[in-house]
């Protein structure tokens, strides 16, 4: 009875290790999946991105579409990903950091730059992933702010930048929750993962309307 005791004991705990370690695979591969999709789906966004004047019969002065970009963590912009039907395809977009989640906004079919670029309605802010240590998003004007690397956290102009860094920093899920119960600094270092992309700015000549 000792013995089986002892081996019942011993196989009671390679159970537990081996469903402990599965877990952890599990929660890892679910957070590189989340920050990936998120990645790709904020670069192919932001890829169709426009600023500039907008010339318009309507309009006795050309209106400007914004690109903005506030604290390094939440960025506003119209992009040419929209519906055709609805303001010659553009889009208004917010991509934002709020408390441990990455959200993002679309306007879609509201933003209206022949009348006066107007942000309305819109589905609000949207949870796009959970577990966000931080989101650092960088604009460099130019080559040469590229070259040097000063970058800008804040952005705010009819224009874009040359290229914008994007970083996500994220925990998994009990990570997370062992961080907010008090989890050491060092403990965070050692378990957050940083996801980073680039994305350039094939329409930077501006938005001419046809």
């Amino acid at each position: 009875m000792t013995v089986l005791s002892v081996m019942i004991l011993m196989v009671a705990n390679i159970f537990q290790s081996s469903s402990a370690a599965w877990n952890i695979g599990t929660q890892k591969a679910s957070m590189n999946t989340a920050a990936r999709a998120a990645l790709d789906y904020m670069a192919r966004e932001l890829a169709c991105a426009v600023a500039g004047e907008v010339q318009s019969a309507e309009l006795a002065t050309p209106a400007s579409i914004p690109f903005t970009l506030t604290g390094g963590n939440d960025v506003t912009f119209v992009a040419l990903s929209g519906d055709p039907a609805n303001g010659r395809a553009l889009r208004g977009m917010q991509f934002k950091y709020e408390s441990q989640t990455l959200k993002h906004n679309r306007f879609t079919g509201l933003f209206k730059p022949y009348t006066g670029p107007v942000w309305d309605g819109g589905s609000g802010l949207q949870v796009m992933i959970e577990n966000v240590l931080s989101l650092t998003m960088v604009a460099y004007a130019d080559e040469l702010a590229l070259q040097n690397g000063t970058g800008a956290g804040d952005w705010s102009a009819g224009s874009l930048p040359l290229c914008l860094d994007i970083a996500i920093e994220m925990l998994s899920e009990d990570d997370m929750v062992r961080k907010d119960a008090g989890a050491s600094a060092d403990f965070v270092d050692r378990n957050a993962k940083v996801y980073s992309t680039r994305v350039y700015f094939p329409n930077r000549a501006g938005y001419q309307a046809r």
